[in-house]
């Protein structure tokens, strides 16, 4: 009888880690990762003008931007994606935005990157590059 419980309970167990992710058995079923594609068209623009960006494969509609230095310093200026700006959903579950953001007249000239941030606060997909002139 009592092998018979225990047969069950690492059968059952066994069966979570093939059905869930294995990253702490969250109940979350293992998905596909794609990580937004973010791309600056109008490099360089100036103080008080705004820097296009196009993005693919945003993860939500609301999806945040944060804006770096290029050595990677964070310079607190961040955005975010709007429903209006973005695409109906695609089949992997995922918008494409373009979107735009007015640099500040009080940000230095320099070079930047921006780069999206996803739902567990993480900076995801690629650096994209632009210069404020």
């Amino acid at each position: 009888m009592e092998r018979n419980v225990l047969l069950w309970a690492v059968g059952i167990i066994v069966a979570a880690a093939f059905l869930f992710n294995i990253d702490g058995l969250t109940g979350n079923v293992a998905k596909a990762k794609i990580d937004p594609v973010v791309t600056v068209t109008n490099s360089p623009v100036m103080q008080g003008f705004s820097v296009l960006v196009s993005v693919r494969d945003a993860e939500t509609t609301s999806q945040e931007f944060k804006i770096y230095e290029v050595d990677g310093e964070y310079t607190a200026k961040r955005f975010f994606a709007r429903a209006s700006k973005c695409s109906s959903r695609k089949v992997s579950g995922t918008y494409d935005c373009d979107l735009e953001y007015k640099i500040p007249t009080t940000m230095s000239s320099g070079s930047y990157y921006i780069q999206a941030k996803n739902r567990r606060g993480e900076m995801v997909g690629n650096k994209a590059l632009f210069t404020v002139a």
